[in-house]
């Protein structure tokens, strides 16, 4: 298995742009997903980041791709290009299993919103992904097994959107669609060097999505660099992207809050920032350190109304149904459970009073750089990463490190940094609700400071 891995780990990806020039100059869609089709039959059974391949259709609609494009036709900016589902998104006669039994027979009748602007745009959507079951359980998924982190074997990739991303990372498509309501795309993006978006709360029609949390709920890309996800990004809401501002990294303002998440990152992480850091000081950056002392209201409300929602979409399915969910999911809505409206309706209140101090806060600077999680990529064995001398969990680290974006609804990106060795440290990147457009040509000046 580990050959394997670092086979496609060795994998070097094309980016959107570069695809979509070579098509102009004879390239086939065909050949693209052929390739794809190529690297899940060499690996995912190893990788276990697919749990559906639609092999036959995904070849179709290259040879249609491939026609449009002969014949001088240009769908949209994803024109050709590879994309694979988190199985929480509806997928027009494929099922939505959620990862789980509980939905086994569930078929999608219509395509979800973002799905259907997707193939709008042009994309071959070539299957859908592992997950964590309902999105509550954890990384062993009791019905499709624990998803492998593509750089290394012995590593998971930490998240519920944990498919998607090794789907990425692997090479079995160009980018994917994930879910982040608490910090899943971020803490997978992370684990295995790429690009998570978690976009402004509502800004993606949620329509067709299963939810975990409604009031915390995105939908948004895990892709190879900040100008992939853009793309994917903007053809999901459906929207021609806006042409990317020139950013000056001179003159930034960067915001740092060690107060909102308020916890210990390992040595090796904590490095990887202050290089990066000292970097954007050389090319003419300033940091702000900003204090909010409510971070642990934060957490203790968004804790309470992201566990109260769950319990609310799933606690009385699965209480008619407790053989069709594994053990992590039936512990979590245990607790979930227990948690009661008038405690969620003062977490509610509490937060659109925290939510005004912390947008005015934020308002201060041109960005928030903050690190998505406390240590490398986890352990495969128990999802544990090394903070130090300790191992702390990676995706339970999600209460500190990425929620607080959630629960306020600012637009936040992870992206890698530069690191010595083989696993990638990661950076996150906030601004304010509705600002992507913003939020993606600022990250795309800023991956390049250090490189």
């Amino acid at each position: 298995m580990k050959g394997e891995l670092k086979t496609m780990a060795g994998f070097v990806p094309q980016s959107i742009t570069k695809i979509q020039a070579d098509y102009d100059h004879g390239l086939s869609p065909v050949r693209v997903i052929e390739d794809c089709l190529q690297r899940i039959d060499r690996g995912n059974a190893d990788c276990n980041a697919m749990i559906y391949v639609a092999r036959e259709e995904a070849l179709a609609g290259a040879r249609l791709a491939e026609g449009e494009l002969r014949a001088g036709r240009r769908r949209g900016t994803l024109h050709g290009i590879p994309i694979a589902i988190k199985d929480v998104i509806d997928v027009r006669g494929w099922p939505t299993t959620s990862g789980s039994r509980l939905f086994r027979n569930s078929v999608a009748g219509e395509d979800a919103s973002c799905v259907r602007n997707l193939r709008a745009a042009g994309a071959i959507i070539i299957g859908k992904t592992n997950l964590h079951e309902l999105t509550g359980g954890d990384h062993d998924n009791p019905w499709y097994g624990k998803v492998v982190n593509p750089l290394d074997s012995t590593r998971g990739t930490g998240g519920t959107s944990s498919g998607s991303a090794a789907a990425v990372a692997a090479g079995f498509c160009v980018a994917a669609i994930g879910t982040d309501t608490g910090g899943s795309n971020r803490s997978t993006a992370a684990a295995t060097g790429l690009v998570g978006l978690k976009p402004t709360n509502g800004i993606i029609d949620p329509g067709g999505v299963r939810a975990t949390a409604p009031s915390f709920d995105t939908i948004g890309p895990i892709a190879n660099s900040v100008e992939d996800a853009r793309l994917v990004h903007f053809a999901m809401r459906g929207a021609v992207p806006p042409k990317p501002r020139a950013i000056e990294t001179a003159g930034l303002r960067v915001g740092l809050c060690p107060d909102i998440y308020f916890a210990t990152t390992d040595p090796e992480v904590t490095r990887a920032h202050d290089r990066w850091l000292r970097s954007l000081a050389d090319a003419g950056a300033t940091t702000v350190t900003l204090p909010f002392n409510r971070a642990e209201n934060v957490r203790e409300a968004g804790r309470i109304i992201l566990m109260y929602e769950f319990a609310q979409q799933y606690g009385s399915l699965v209480e008619r149904h407790p053989d069709c969910v594994g053990r992590a999911v039936l512990d979590f809505l245990s607790t979930a459970s227990s948690i009661g409206e008038k405690p969620y309706m003062s977490a509610v209140a509490s937060r659109s009073d925290m939510k005004s101090e912390f947008l005015s806060l934020l308002s201060s600077v041109d960005l928030l750089a903050t690190p998505p999680v406390p240590g490398l990529a986890p352990r495969l064995s128990d999802e544990m990463t090394k903070v130090g001398e300790d191992f702390v969990p990676y995706g339970l680290a999600g209460g500190n490190f990425r929620r607080w974006a959630n629960f306020f609804g600012v637009p936040t990106l992870a992206m890698p940094l530069p690191i010595e060795g083989g696993l990638p440290a990661s950076i996150q990147i906030s601004m304010l609700p509705d600002e992507e457009e913003a939020l993606f040509s600022t990250c795309t000046a800023l991956s390049q400071v250090g490189v």
